[in-house]
C-alpha cells in the first residue's frame, strides 16, 4: 500500500524545509528541547522514584525540578 499523494506531498516539504540551512539553528534548539524532555522523562522521573522508595524521603522537589527544567535548559 502506498501513501495517499496529500500525504507524500506533504513529506516532501517538510524535508526540504529540513534541508535548509537557515533553520539549523532552531531545529538544533528543538531537538535539544525533546532530547532532554525525553532524558528527564526516561532517566531522571524513575530514578527519583526508586530513590524516593529506597530511602523514604518523600518526594524530593529538587530531583522533580531537575526533571522539569532538562528542556529548558537547552534553549538557554
Amino acid at each position: 500500500m502506498s501513501a495517499p499523494p496529500q500525504l507524500r506531498a506533504l513529506l516532501l516539504a517538510v524535508n526540504a524545509l529540513l534541508r535548509k540551512r537557515r533553520y539549523h539553528a532552531a531545529l538544533a534548539t528543538l531537538k535539544g528541547f525533546r532530547n532532554g524532555a525525553v532524558y528527564g522523562a526516561k532517566i531522571r522521573a524513575p530514578h527519583s522514584l526508586v530513590m524516593t522508595f529506597l530511602f523514604r524521603s518523600g518526594r524530593s522537589t529538587c530531583t522533580c525540578y531537575h526533571v522539569s527544567s532538562l528542556p529548558c535548559a537547552a534553549s538557554a
